[in-house]
C-alpha cells in the first residue's frame, strides 16, 4: 500500500513539474543605428569614441523601465539586451558618426593605445523609459584634442514618445542616440 502511494505521489510530483516547469521565453532587444544624411562630407579626423559609461541600474542585459507617476523602477526578465546597453550605444554611436562624417575616420577606442585626432566620451546620466509615454537620454559628453586638452563638455537631453512595447523602446532609445550623434558630430567639425 505504501508503495502504490509513493509511486503515485511521484508521478504527481512529475507531472506537475513538466506542466509547471514551462518558462515563458526570453526576448531579446538591440539599439541600432539611425539611417541619416552626412552633415560634413569635408571633415576629415581620426575620431575615437570610448565606451559609453552607464549608471551600474542600468547597465545590464535586463531592460530596466519605470513606472508612470511611480519611482518604482521594473527589471524585466524576459525582456533583456542583446548586450549590456552600454555597449550597444557604443556601437551605435560609432555607426551614426561614420554616417554622418563619411570622410572621417570613427573607432572605438578600447584601449586607449591609438594616437586620434579627437576623443569623444559619454556618461548617461539618465536612460529611462515610461511605456505608454516617452523614453529619455540625458548624458554628459566631451571631446578631447589629441594631447588630452577639453575642447568642449556638452549635456545633452532629449526624449521621444515611445507606445506600450519594448519594441517600441529600443526604437525610442536608437532615435534618442541619433540625436545625440548629431549633437556630437556638430561640435566635432565646431571644435
Amino acid at each position: 500500500m505504501h508503495l502504490r502511494l509513493l509511486k503515485l505521489l511521484t508521478l504527481c510530483f512529475v507531472l506537475t513539474a513538466c506542466v509547471m516547469g514551462t518558462s515563458q521565453n526570453a526576448k531579446f532587444y538591440t539599439i541600432t543605428s539611425q539611417p541619416t544624411d552626412s552633415i560634413s562630407a569635408s571633415y576629415k579626423s581620426f575620431v575615437g569614441v570610448t565606451r559609453i559609461q552607464a549608471p551600474k541600474y542600468m547597465d545590464r542585459p535586463q531592460i530596466v523601465t519605470q513606472n508612470q507617476n511611480s519611482p518604482e523602477m521594473v527589471v524585466s526578465e524576459y525582456n533583456r539586451w542583446v548586450e549590456n546597453p552600454s555597449v550597444l550605444a557604443t556601437r551605435a554611436l560609432v555607426e551614426n558618426l561614420s554616417a554622418l562624417l563619411p570622410s572621417a575616420q570613427i573607432k572605438m577606442d578600447s584601449f586607449g593605445l591609438e594616437k586620434f585626432d579627437k576623443v569623444v566620451s559619454v556618461e548617461i546620466v539618465k536612460m529611462n523609459a515610461i511605456f505608454g509615454e516617452k523614453a529619455t537620454l540625458e548624458v554628459w559628453y566631451t571631446i578631447k584634442n589629441k594631447n588630452g586638452k577639453l575642447l568642449t563638455h556638452q549635456k545633452f537631453i532629449d526624449s521621444v514618445k515611445i507606445g506600450n512595447n519594448y519594441d517600441d523602446l529600443a526604437v525610442g532609445y536608437s532615435h534618442l542616440l541619433g540625436g545625440l550623434s548629431q549633437d556630437i558630430a556638430r561640435n566635432l567639425i565646431e571644435k
